[in-house]
């Protein structure tokens, strides 16, 4: 199962994915291995890892970007049901 480059939640929330190089990714946290920008609405991936590890950091960072949803979408009424 390869990485997605997307993701999409209801109301068109839409996550990118990014697998940056090692050096990208030190530029952002060099202590991370994954990262959820909640402003830009991306999710980075530290590329070098094995595939297995960057799907379970890919579930975690979705994880993060689910509360920030549902954070967004609860507060103006849109997800009430």
């Amino acid at each position: 199962m390869r990485i997605p480059s997307r993701v999409v939640f209801p109301f068109g929330y839409r996550i990118s994915v990014r697998q940056l190089s090692d050096s990208e990714m030190d530029r952002r946290d060099p202590n991370a291995d994954g990262i959820w920008d909640d402003e830009l609405k991306i999710i980075y991936l530290r590329k070098r890892l094995p595939v297995t590890r960057r799907r379970y950091i890919l579930a975690h960072e979705l994880g993060h970007a689910w509360l920030d949803w549902q954070h967004r979408h609860l507060d103006n009424g849109k997800a009430k049901s």
